[in-house]
C-alpha cells in the first residue's frame, strides 16, 4: 500500500520497549521512533540519556504510514513528568514513566505487602519533582480493625497536615470508593504503587469491563507478583484518564540533589537554618534543630527515617 506520508499530532496511550500506540482523532496506530530522534536523546559519545525518550501520555509529532503505521518524529515540551532513576543496571539515566498527567495517585496496602513509608515518601518527592499533585490512597482498609484503623488514621494525619489528601479503600467497601472516583473525575492521573498494594483491583472496581490482571501477594515473600506489564492509559466512564504501571519495587529519585533534601519535606522548613552548624545534614549532628523536633514530636518518626535513609544512602531503592 502506498505511503500516506501525513505529518500530524498525537497522543501516545499505550508504550512498550520500542513500540507506542499513538491516537489522533479516533485513529490509533502502532508506531516507532525515527533513528534521528533516537540519536538526539543520546550524548555526544552515543551514551543513552532516557530509558526511552518516549513516554504515555506525551504528545508527539508523526508521520502516518498507512492505516495502521506510523513513525514518531518529535516529542513536544512536557508540562509534567512521573520519572525515576532508570533501576537497570545503568542506572544513571531516566526513566520517564508518565508525561503530562496532572497528578498522581500514590497507592499503599494497609497489609499484604505490609506498608512500606520509604516507598510512600519517595513517590510523593518524584511528584513534586515532576510538578504534579500528588493524592495518597490507603487500600485494602478490610484488613485491619478499629484498633489498626484509628493508628493509621492517627499516622496519616501527619500527610494531610502536610497537605497531602489521603483517600482510604477497599474494593471490599464500594462505598469507599467515591472518594477515589471524586478525585480522578476530569483530571489524567497516574496510578502508582508497589506490586500487590491492590492498584488494578481499584481501577477493575471503578471501570466495569476493564479486566485489568490482578495478582496475589506471596504468603512468603509479602510482595506482590507483577501483573501489568506496561503503561497504559484508560479512559474513565466518570470522566478523566488514569495510566496505569507496573508495580514499582524500586523508586530511584531522578533530579533530587540530597544534600538539598530537606527542601523536600515541608515539615522541615521551619527548622532550616536554624542548626548549630550551617551544613547541618540533620542525621547525627549536635545541636540539629531537625533532630529536636523529631524527638518534642514536632516532625513524625517514620517521615525523618524516611529523609535518613535518602540522605545517607542516596537515591536508590
Amino acid at each position: 500500500m502506498e505511503s500516506i506520508l501525513t505529518r500530524e499530532q498525537g497522543r501516545v496511550i499505550r508504550a512498550r520497549t520500542g513500540f507506542y500506540d499513538v491516537q489522533h482523532h479516533d485513529i490509533i496506530l502502532r508506531c516507532t521512533l525515527r533513528g534521528t530522534l533516537k540519536r538526539r536523546h543520546r550524548s555526544e559519545t552515543g551514551r543513552r540519556l532516557y530509558a526511552d525518550p518516549v513516554a504515555v501520555g506525551d504528545w508527539v509529532i508523526f508521520t502516518q504510514l498507512d492505516m495502521e503505521e506510523g513513525v514518531i518524529e518529535d516529542i513536544l515540551p512536557r508540562q509534567t513528568k512521573f520519572s525515576r532513576q532508570y533501576a537497570g543496571k545503568h542506572g544513571d539515566i531516566e526513566q520517564v514513566i508518565v508525561a503530562n498527567a496532572h497528578q498522581i495517585v500514590a497507592v499503599v496496602a494497609t497489609l499484604m505487602p505490609p506498608l512500606n513509608f520509604r516507598t510512600l515518601d519517595r513517590f510523593l518527592i518524584l511528584a513534586e519533582v515532576g510538578d504534579m499533585e500528588a493524592v495518597i490512597c490507603l487500600n485494602k482498609m478490610d484488613l485491619v480493625d478499629g484498633a489498626g484503623r484509628a493508628e493509621l488514621a492517627e499516622t496519616f494525619a501527619v500527610y494531610e497536615k502536610l497537605g497531602y489528601q489521603v483517600i482510604y479503600t477497599s474494593i471490599n467497601v464500594p462505598e469507599s470508593l467515591d472518594a477515589l472516583r471524586k478525585t480522578l473525575k476530569d483530571k489524567f492521573s497516574v496510578i502508582v504503587g508497589a506490586s500487590g498494594v491492590g492498584k488494578s483491583s481499584l481501577l477493575n472496581a471503578l471501570q466495569p469491563g476493564l479486566d485489568l490482571r490482578i495478582g496475589e501477594v506471596g504468603i512468603r515473600t509479602q510482595k506482590g507478583r507483577h501483573t501489568t506489564t506496561l503503561v497504559e492509559r484508560f479512559l474513565l466512564d466518570i470522566g478523566g484518564e488514569v495510566a496505569d504501571t507496573p508495580g514499582i519495587r524500586e523508586v530511584g529519585l531522578w533530579e533530587v540533589d540530597t544534600e538539598n533534601l530537606d527542601h523536600y519535606f515541608p515539615e522541615m522548613e521551619p527548622y532550616l537554618g536554624t542548626c548549630k552548624y550551617n551544613n547541618c545534614a540533620h542525621v547525627a549532628e549536635p545541636d540539629c534543630a531537625i533532630q529536636n523536633a523529631v524527638e518534642a514530636g514536632e516532625i513524625h518518626t517514620e517521615r525523618y527515617r524516611s529523609y535518613v535513609v535518602l540522605r545517607t544512602e542516596g537515591t536508590e531503592g
